[in-house]
């Protein structure tokens, strides 16, 4: 009996062991909030910087320690001893998920997954070798042949998954200036274009067709696909790519149909921002809004572009709401900076080139898309001196200059800025002061009728002239009491914060296990000089919503005097 307990403990502990060293090591997307949270804000000091680094280090040590030891000695206390270490870490760690990770578990699962199945086939490479010569299945022939069976469907699964092309990321329609840029994704290196109205687009580099890619992205004049009112992606493999001479496999195609911007009846659009992965929240609140004519995403979609799959985050929420079907306008957030495809993304979403500021059109509508990148300033000590968005944020100061001069705006009736970093909104960390002011100034002058943003997380409206700019802002007592810090540039144009998860307004933010995402839906009535616009839930209610810093209560519709920018009612 004590041999079966001692053997119960040295396996306990050891899979305690095992556990603790991957799930730390998996969490590393977390390891900088955690040294934040543990209260490192840069300096000099950076024991707590490289704290998470070190608990790795030994919680490995653990393991092989684990490992070794229990194999040499034969001891009990042994047993104990790594059992009452592996469930102190174990503990440790569920606080560090419940505090903060498990938003980001999301990410932290296929790492450690993916660590466990190198184990595990480290593991069965060690059996094969020095264990299963020494037992009688060495002589088995249905398990020799069972074991080969499984193999060869394995390895068929493998192969057929990397040799027949497909489309994986179904097309999406993306605006930028007057072109559109379908972007879909294939499992294979193939090559993509799309065809409209018998006209052939092709996804290219410098004159020839991009042969070894699995993300096409193709331009498509506005006029064009307008016209056509559909378009069929085209993919083919790349079988071989030679100097004189090359193979492509079979074209797989998909066709969609195509619904262009019809201003005639008013401009319809749906919003949303920091979706951070749950999908099937903002999906189902987007089928609760009927006849709409373009979708705005304000970023942070996804909370770490650390993959392909992720970089497609975005083009998998986009084809859920839209089908392909309707124009989607895409503004980058700062999460979509962070991860090793952060800076591949303009090739995913609607980019001009490499940049993500851009105007775009549609009939009666003039549109402007904005990038301030990540949310503290160049010098905050998790961009590891990486960080130089001054400089792009001045490029944006001139782009904005070269817009009011050329006057374009003025052809257009309509007026709409996005970008998910609020503009006219300086929180209380005070970050981006300078360049918020000078894009204000500079959107002032444009007759903006619409600006939508996201990033906090909240359902904050900003009305212009209602609360003093520059001062310190304190809470609406109706909401909470207290200050806030902060405060609101002197914008003169109507700004909504466009998206959170949750049913209400006061719904705390926490993004994990809410059952619901709220959407912003505007419809503009050019011709009869409002816009009226409403918060959405997952459920099909109209949200009520209030002035977070001003003691006024917006109730469930809002109308706004396109003239005036005033807020009726």
């Amino acid at each position: 009996m004590k041999e079966k307990i001692s053997l119960v403990l040295r396996i306990v502990g050891t899979v305690f062991s095992f556990f603790n060293a991957l799930m730390w090591f998996a969490l590393r997307p977390c390891w900088s909030g955690i040294s934040s949270t543990l209260g490192y804000k840069g300096g000099a000091n950076t024991f707590l910087l490289i704290l998470p680094v070190i608990i790795c280090v030994v919680l490995f040590l653990i393991l092989l320690a684990d490992l070794i030891l229990k194999a040499i000695f034969k001891k009990r206390w042994l047993n104990i001893l790594f059992l009452a270490l592996g469930i102190v870490f174990f503990v440790a760690i569920i606080v560090v998920i419940v505090m903060g990770a498990i938003d980001y578990m999301r990410f932290v699962w296929p790492k450690f997954f993916v660590e466990l199945a190198i184990v595990a086939i480290l593991g069965l490479l060690y059996c094969l070798l020095f264990v299963y010569p020494k037992t009688r299945l060495k002589n088995n022939n249905w398990f020799k042949f069972g074991t080969l069976g499984v193999a060869c469907v394995i390895a068929v699964g493998v192969l057929t998954n990397f040799t027949i092309n497909r489309i994986t990321y179904a097309p999406v329609v993306y605006a930028v200036e007057d072109r559109y840029q379908i972007v879909f994704s294939t499992n294979t290196e193939a090559t993509g274009w799309v065809e409209v109205g018998g006209q052939k687009f092709y996804d290219t580099y410098a004159g020839t067709t991009k042969t070894f890619t699995r993300i096409h992205k193709v331009e498509v004049p506005m006029t064009v696909l307008d016209a056509a009112k559909q378009y069929t992606v085209h993919s083919q493999k790349t079988i071989y790519a030679g100097p004189f001479g090359g193979f492509l496999g079979r074209d797989v195609s998909q066709k969609v149909g195509f619904k262009p911007v019809n201003s005639g009846d008013g401009i319809q659009y749906l919003s949303f921002s920091d979706i951070h992965m749950n999908l099937s929240q903002a999906a189902q609140t987007a089928t609760l809004v009927k006849d709409y004519d373009f979708l705005v995403l304000a970023g942070d979609l996804v909370s770490v572009v650390d993959s392909f799959e992720d970089a497609n985050f975005n083009n998998e929420v986009a084809y859920r709401i839209t089908q392909g079907q309707i124009p989607v306008v895409y503004a980058r957030g700062n999460h979509d900076v962070k991860g090793r495809y952060g800076q591949e993304l303009h090739r995913y979403v609607g980019a001009k080139g490499e940049d993500f500021y851009f105007t775009f059109r549609f009939p009666d509508v003039y549109g402007l898309v904005l990038d301030l990148g990540e949310d503290h300033d160049d010098d905050w000590w998790e961009y590891y001196d990486t960080a130089h968005y001054a400089d792009y944020h001045q490029k944006q100061i001139e782009f904005l200059k070269e817009e009011i001069a050329k006057k374009d705006y003025e052809s257009e009736p309509y007026h709409l800025v996005v970008s998910h970093i609020p503009i006219p909104f300086v929180n209380y960390r005070l970050n981006h002061e300078t360049v918020k002011k000078e894009m204000t100034a500079l959107l002032n002058q444009m007759d903006v009728d619409m600006y939508l943003c996201g990033h906090q997380h909240q359902l904050m409206i900003f009305e212009p002239g209602l609360i003093e700019p520059f001062t310190s802002l304190s809470y609406n007592p109706n909401y909470r009491k207290g200050k806030y810090g902060g405060y609101l540039t002197d914008f003169n144009f109507p700004s909504f914060m466009v998206s959170k998860p949750g049913f209400t307004f006061s719904d705390s933010t926490k993004l994990h296990g809410n059952k619901s995402h709220i959407g912003f839906v505007v419809d503009a009535d050019v011709t009869g000089g409002k816009e009226t616009c409403h918060y959405l839930n997952s459920k099909g209610e109209k949200v009520s919503v209030m002035n977070m810093f001003c003691e006024k209560d917006y109730g469930t519709d809002i109308t706004i005097d396109l003239t005036t920018k005033a807020f009726q009612g």
